[in-house]
């Protein structure tokens, strides 16, 4: 699976997912802008260097919507709701703790690179109970927010960065 994080104005982003058992989707505009690092790159980067393959995407890689994305090669009917809602049903256990580590690993992050946090999120790790973020896998994450946040940074109005989901998807075929 193909995640695609699109600028697509000014202070405006969405993001596109390309499945090859599933049909693609789009969210878009996408929620929380930041000139440093989209908030859906923070779950994806999260999700996958924690280990959640059941988290935001890990639904979409089962053939879920994660109740916010829209389909963009087949018509969205009753057929279509019905069958992505027993999927997002059935998937997306982690979502929760998605949340969780992105908002404790975004105030990390930009505090290393000399930054104030959101003050929502200022104290976001001290709610994770002790020892909460394993040192391997955090530092991974702030290895490719760094990464991911330099791409983006660099990406002009209509420019994009392409990340893909380690895992296979488990979806069901197209329909």
């Amino acid at each position: 699976m193909l995640v695609v994080f699109a600028r697509i104005g000014v202070r405006r982003y969405e993001v596109r997912v390309h499945r090859e058992l599933a049909t693609d989707l789009l969210m878009s505009p996408a929620p929380g802008w930041n000139d440093l690092v989209p908030h859906d790159l923070v779950h994806l980067v999260v999700e996958h260097r924690f280990g959640l393959r059941d988290g935001i995407f890990g639904q979409l890689a089962a053939g879920g919507n994660a109740w916010t994305f829209v389909p963009t090669q087949e018509q969205r009917t009753r057929a279509w709701a019905r069958r992505v809602e027993r999927r997002n049903r059935a998937r997306g256990t982690q979502i929760g703790r998605s949340e969780q580590l992105a908002s404790a690993v975004l105030p990390v992050w930009l505090r290393r690179r000399g930054l104030a946090p959101d003050p929502a999120h200022a104290a976001a790790t001290s709610t994770l109970p002790e020892g909460d973020l394993d040192t391997r896998d955090l530092e991974l994450a702030l290895a490719d927010l760094d990464e991911l946040s330099t791409r983006w940074q660099a990406l002009a109005v209509g420019g994009s960065v392409e990340v893909e989901w380690p895992w296979p998807e488990t979806g069901t075929t197209r329909p």
